[in-house]
């Protein structure tokens, strides 16, 4: 698809945290269940990096001895000022934040390491909302996504190291069988595990690798995955429903009662493509159009990071971040530029 193909949409900047930031650095983003934005910072800034896997931020290599002083900022609107809850010093790396019921946060570890079968390292922490530990959590290992519903549960899904097993985990004993194995657990709040993705229960294939995850209530989550990019909604007390997808790699999704938005995919990772859901099981989806998102200025947007939460679309690159409903969007599709 050319250029002049694509229908051009202006996206303003949600937020640009450059001056809350300041003199931090930008660890983790998260949308929560109020469709507020998230921010893990770090206080100062590092260098020393690995690369996890595709999907995951970058983080810093284990510094075991230097405990690493954080900030969650939250965004609620474009005009209102960051709230901003300090932790004490911790020594774990974590890459993903989400609020939790009575002002709780949580923060968690993407990687985890099998100790033996009575201990596994805690890859989760909740604070209150004064910044005090109240507990740690085990997760699993290979953590691609985490969303916490507004009661508290938590969906957490995984890339293929969390399926398949490393760093101890999935050594062809029950003990060490990843806690990620189905690529997709529901814990509670206290991480608990409540259920498990059931791919012969939903009819698909099963998760290699879960590229998106939108949670939409408490109730209704979707899931997107490698290898046949199927899309998956379940619902609480509903059959599951199944729609074969054209779209192969998206990292991010939006849904409504109507249409599906596609974040990037692997051609186009900033491009957007629009399609119309219909009926339940296997059903086709119906395009409805393709976009590219440029801000006030004409510039494209060329997120390094999106989520998706129910009908809106977050995306982000450097220290700006736009969102966009599903409302809007479908507005716009009599519009081409």
């Amino acid at each position: 698809m050319t250029e002049r193909e694509l229908t051009h949409l202006e996206v303003p900047c949600f937020v640009d945290f450059s001056e809350a930031l300041s003199g931090r650095e930008l660890m983790a983003q998260g949308v929560g269940p109020d469709f507020d934005l998230w921010l893990l910072a770090l206080e100062g800034e590092r260098d020393d990096r690995e690369k996890v896997a595709p999907g995951l931020p970058s983080f810093a290599k284990s510094l075991a001895d230097v405990p690493q002083t954080y900030e969650v900022l939250r965004f609620s609107s474009p005009d209102a000022p960051p709230e901003c809850v300090r932790l004490p010093p911790n020594r774990r790396n974590f890459h993903f934040v989400q609020p939790l019921p009575e002002g709780e946060l949580l923060l968690v570890g993407g990687r985890c390491g099998y100790l033996d079968k009575d201990a596994h390292e805690r890859n989760a922490v909740v604070y209150s909302r004064d910044g005090c530990v109240t507990r740690e959590l085990t997760l699993g290992d290979g953590i691609q996504d985490v969303q916490a519903t507004a009661d508290g549960r938590l969906w957490v899904s995984y890339f293929d190291e969390g399926v398949l097993g490393n760093r101890g985990w999935g050594r062809g004993d029950i003990d060490s069988e990843p806690i990620g194995r189905s690529g997709l657990v529901l814990f509670d709040a206290r991480g608990q595990r409540l259920s498990e993705y059931d791919a012969r229960a939903v009819g698909t294939d099963v998760i290699v690798d879960c590229y998106a995850l939108n949670v939409a209530s408490n109730d209704e989550m979707w899931l997107y995955f490698y290898t046949d990019f199927p899309l998956v909604r379940l619902r609480t007390g509903g059959r599951p429903a199944v729609w074969k997808t054209p779209v192969t790699g998206a990292s991010a999704l939006a849904v409504g009662a109507t249409h599906v938005l596609f974040g990037g995919s692997y051609s186009a990772r900033s491009t957007f493509e629009l399609f119309v859901l219909h009926g339940g099981r296997e059903e086709a989806l119906t395009p409805a159009g393709t976009f590219v998102f440029v801000d006030p200025d004409g510039t494209r947007w060329q997120p390094t990071w999106m989520c998706g939460r129910g009908p809106w679309l977050y995306g982000g690159e450097g220290t700006r971040a736009f969102r966009i409903d599903l409302d809007t969007l479908i507005a716009s599709t009599r519009v081409w530029h």
